[in-house]
């Protein structure tokens, strides 16, 4: 039944959307809901399962959701408590508790989505999308005109502008708006357009002015000045030039997000007016709360204008969010009072690549509370190390000289829950015992850590046993393309690792096993009691996952690919029985030797390994396995909350063998 139902959707989004969709409906209802009779369109299911959650939630909540849903800040993310004190201005809760319940009621039944370790929640599009149906008859005086994303190619006609107050043209064809609209109500336009027409100094009312994604949208007329009453101007994924002088006079602003683009004679940096910011326009902006820069990293222009921009900067006492890119490190010395900003920051001269190779780890280090990227270094400069006492997320990208990230003082970054390394050649081990005092207390709080092309990294913790709260909290390791790389685990580090909840090593040729222990102890014990997910590709020489030590018995993924020396399963690996998912290539699973595991071989072997195709890409394949694998768990798990039949917990190796 759940297979048929997750073949409707033939494409990953469509499957999460379905997903989700029938995930509202069941866990809400408490009630079995069968899919065998799903015949109607993504469209349909959707708007029926929202019609019955909605009907379910109480009129606090419904209000508050109803008032949001056509706020784009929901969409992209906006801070728990910002969001809750709006609220309470606006008259919608009447205490933060209530809020603080309500938002989590929402994010349970999946109509928010709470980021950032809960501190920041946001909407998913396609969930805003209906709701601003389904409220459509509810929402006025505010009328709404949404038609983002149905290939509009000219802009609508001058009577929906008449009486718009929000109107909604993202995701379209058109090139410019009207020379002539008449809107007089106008608080909110969110569009993507190559041009602006002079006419644009009419918008007298509007407030919020979303122009994301026009990479052909290469000059903001001089007209944007007139919109006195503009809070938001979202510029980001533009190719604009500069900004014009007259944003200067937009003292309206609290947020201000560009992207500017390397024009031809963008390395003139002698001329005041080939700056990319003039100068004197970010002080004038004194209400400004968030402020997001970015630019080319060769653009000449930049180093000029950052030196200006940062004085500046410093004499906006309103601002929370800072992002910008910092050609040397020490322009951070021109920053202040980082202990209450969140910050995006890029250090040091790169090119545009950077990003593209990891795009997932990209995306997770962007949603951190306050972030630093330091690229190309050489040396530590003590302003790093200080910067790092306030990150909560680390991006380290081609250091030239630092031999572990013990150098960076990691007893001080007490912050830091996400960390990522990067083609650091002459790393040897990510933290070094020799680096540090006995009593040295490192990472406390790190939770994700991921490391790729480190071609010298050979362990992961060098020298004696850490202190019991270092690495505490770690959930995630992921070392990728370490060719030197032998050690993960040692004895000392495994048993601080009790939190570790997924474990993927991906081509790392000399790894023999994960554990490296030459004195093993005489007792059984149990390691890694929270690992559930475990992945271990590309490594041609491992022979023993664990060295024959018992692991967690929450494992539920256990997957291998191109494992040709791993011929033995043993009971220390397997034994759990929460095991849904074994994937590897059909012959090496039959070739398996199950030494003392020979229980779980006989008893549902079938019903969970999932062979891997070698001529279809294996993220690709791991990827939609995953998508199957959590709408089947959360279809089951609200039927067996309600006491109702469940769904089968595993198919055949057949059925689930990817097209």
């Amino acid at each position: 039944m759940f297979w048929s139902f997750t073949s409707h959707c033939s494409n990953s989004k469509s499957l999460k959307r379905c997903q989700g969709c029938f995930h509202l409906a069941a866990c809400i209802s408490g009630d079995r809901l069968s899919t065998n009779n799903i015949t109607q369109s993504e469209d349909r299911i959707l708007l029926n399962a929202l019609a019955f959650v909605l009907g379910q939630l109480g009129s606090a909540a419904n209000t508050c959701l109803k008032y949001r849903a056509s706020n784009l800040e929901m969409m992209e993310g906006t801070h728990k408590e910002d969001l809750l004190e709006r609220w309470m201005k606006e008259d919608l809760i009447t205490t933060l508790d209530e809020g603080e319940q309500i938002v989590q009621h929402l994010v349970n039944v999946v109509l928010l989505e709470s980021f950032q370790n809960g501190r920041s929640i946001r909407m998913p599009e396609e969930i805003r999308k209906e709701l601003l149906n389904f409220y459509k008859g509810e929402m006025n005086p505010i009328l709404l005109v949404q038609l983002d994303g149905i290939g509009l190619t000219e802009a609508p006609k001058n009577e929906a502008w008449e009486e718009a107050n929000e109107m909604y043209l993202m995701s379209n064809k058109i090139s410019k708006l009207p020379d002539n609209p008449n809107c007089p109500l106008l608080s909110a336009l969110f569009l993507q357009v190559k041009s602006l027409p002079q006419s644009l100094s009419k918008l007298v009312q509007l407030q919020k002015f979303i122009l994301r994604s026009c990479e052909l949208f290469k000059e903001l007329p001089a007209e944007i000045g007139k919109i006195c009453h503009l809070e938001v101007l979202d510029l980001e994924e533009t190719e604009i030039k500069k900004l014009p002088v007259t944003v200067g006079k937009l003292t309206n602003l609290t947020s201000l997000k560009v992207s500017f683009y390397l024009s031809a004679n963008g390395n003139r940096n002698n001329n005041p007016s080939n700056r990319i910011i003039p100068q004197n326009v970010i002080s004038g902006l004194f209400q400004l709360e968030e402020l997001s820069i970015d630019v080319n990293p060769v653009d000449e222009r930049w180093n000029e204008t950052i030196k200006d921009l940062l004085k500046e900067v410093c004499c906006l006492n309103r601002l929370h969010f800072l992002k910008l890119h910092l050609p040397v490190a020490i322009l951070l010395n021109d920053l202040r009072n980082l202990s209450w900003m969140h910050f995006r920051f890029i250090v040091g001269n790169h090119l545009k690549r950077i990003i593209s190779r990891l795009p997932h780890d990209s995306i997770e280090f962007e949603e951190q509370e306050s972030c630093l990227k330091y690229v190309n270094g050489e040396g530590i400069p003590t302003v790093i190390n200080q910067v790092l006492q306030h990150a909560t997320a680390f991006f380290l990208d081609h250091h030239l000289t630092a031999t572990s990230l013990s150098e960076f003082r990691v007893k001080t970054m007490e912050n830091l829950k996400f960390c990522v390394l990067q083609e650091c050649n002459e790393i040897e081990a990510i933290a070094n015992a020799n680096d540090m005092d006995d009593s040295d207390v490192i990472l406390q709080s790190l939770e994700y850590l991921s490391v790729y092309y480190m071609k010298n990294l050979r362990s992961v913790w060098k020298g004696q046993s850490l202190r019991w709260t270092s690495l505490l909290f770690l959930k995630v390791l992921k070392p990728y393309s370490c060719p030197q790389l032998t050690t993960i685990f040692t004895l000392g580090l495994v048993q601080n690792l009790n939190n570790l909840e997924e474990l993927v090593v991906e081509d790392c040729p000399k790894i023999n096993s994960l554990l490296v222990c030459p004195d093993k102890p005489s007792w059984k014990r149990w390691y890694l009691p929270k690992l559930k997910k475990m992945s271990l590709h590309y490594m041609p020489k491992l022979i023993s996952v664990f060295g024959g030590e018992w692991i967690s018995q929450s494992l539920e993924w256990l997957s291998f690919y191109d494992c040709p020396s791993l011929k033995i399963l043993s009971p220390g690996v397997v034994h759990s029985s929460k095991i849904k998912v074994i994937t590897g290539e059909e012959d090496w699973c039959s070739a398996l030797k199950w030494r003392g595991s020979e229980g779980l071989k006989s008893r549902n072997l079938d019903d969970i390994f999932i062979p891997i195709e070698r001529d279809i890409d294996l993220r690709t394949q791991l990827a939609a396995i995953s998508d199957q694998l959590q709408a089947q768990m959360q279809i089951t798990e609200p039927t067996k909350q309600s006491g109702g039949p469940g769904v089968k917990a595993g198919t055949s190796s057949k059925q689930n063998q990817l097209a």
